[in-house]
């Protein structure tokens, strides 16, 4: 999250200040769409680094978007799940991934993007 903020009670300002740092709204990209273990996580976030992953996480949980839970067993496994607040941000996601897909051309990306939130969300049923 942001360390200086931008002080302002405007509901957007703060909204921001939680979900606009850098991969955030990726992350909660690849949470919506069903992983959550950090391995998983890392996978559908190949360029973020595992440093930054779980600082951004640790972020989000401070914020209360995500619970972390530990499953047990001899691994000890940790799941991030999203809390009521984190899974109220799937429609902004979805918003966020059909604005993109619109409004922002590049020169063979749009041709090769396969994913689309519909067809996450149709995978989950």
């Amino acid at each position: 999250m942001a360390e200086s903020g931008y002080k302002q009670f405007c509901p957007v300002a703060m909204a921001a200040e939680i979900l606009c740092s850098r991969w955030t709204i990726i992350l909660l990209r690849e949470m919506t769409a069903g992983s959550s273990r950090f391995n998983d996580l890392r996978r559908g976030l190949p360029r973020m680094s595992p440093a930054l992953l779980s600082k951004r996480l640790r972020e989000l949980e401070v914020a209360g978007l995500v619970q972390r839970v530990a499953r047990g067993g001899k691994n000890d496994i940790q799941e991030y799940l999203l809390t009521q607040a984190g899974r109220d941000l799937e429609s902004l996601i979805e918003a966020f991934g059909n604005w993109g897909q619109k409004w922002v051309e590049t020169d063979a990306t749009n041709r090769a993007l396969t994913w689309t939130y519909t067809s996450i969300q149709t995978s989950k049923l």
